[in-house]
């Protein structure tokens, strides 16, 4: 399975857009894109063509064209997926997803800070002994990162009989040290 992206700036009837598939031979998904500074773009997702594990965390950085610029896999023996990317106001990026390879539960949230050549600056896992995951992250004005989720691990305390899967909320400094969560 491929990725495909399609994107059309409609500036005029001169402009053309253009469609790309990227990926392996196996199962490749996109989940997020986001506009680079550069003009070009930065997508995540997973892949089961490339890597180390099972399912690894995917990124591509996309010239304006849509010619891959660069592609890397993260992750570690077992499964891990990004939903989420950002630029950063360093020209780097901030991804955040899931992993089973690190942390302390069945799976946690995982974020990882990326330079702007995709190689990593540091990388940090949020969760407990069950399922945590992280769907959404942002960039604060503080340079720290705020994200949310989903976490089975924990429950909150205004609910005396909270449901499996509730909402995670993970407040970090710029080195991705916990600040504060939320439930």
């Amino acid at each position: 399975v491929y990725c495909l992206l399609l994107l059309a700036t409609p500036v005029s009837s001169e402009t053309m857009g253009w469609a790309a598939t990227y990926g392996g031979a196996k199962n490749d998904r996109a989940y997020s894109i986001h506009e680079a500074s550069d003009g070009g773009y930065i997508v995540a997702g997973a892949t089961d063509s490339f890597g180390a594990g099972d399912r690894d965390a995917w990124v591509l950085k996309l010239k304006p064209a849509g010619t891959i610029d660069w592609q890397k896999a993260y992750g570690g023996e077992k499964d891990e997926v990004v939903y989420s990317i950002q630029q950063t106001v360093d020209g780097g990026c901030v991804l955040a997803g899931w992993t089973e390879s690190f942390g302390a539960g069945d799976s946690d949230a995982w974020v990882l800070k990326l330079r702007a050549d995709g190689s990593v600056e540091w990388q940090k896992t949020y969760g407990g002994a069950e399922e945590d995951s992280a769907g959404c992250i942002q960039q604060t004005s503080d340079g720290g990162f705020i994200l949310v989720g989903s976490t089975n691990s924990f429950k909150p305390q205004s609910v005396a009989s909270a449901s499996n899967l509730n909402v995670y909320l993970v407040k970090t400094d710029a080195k991705g040290d916990l600040e504060w969560t939320r439930v």
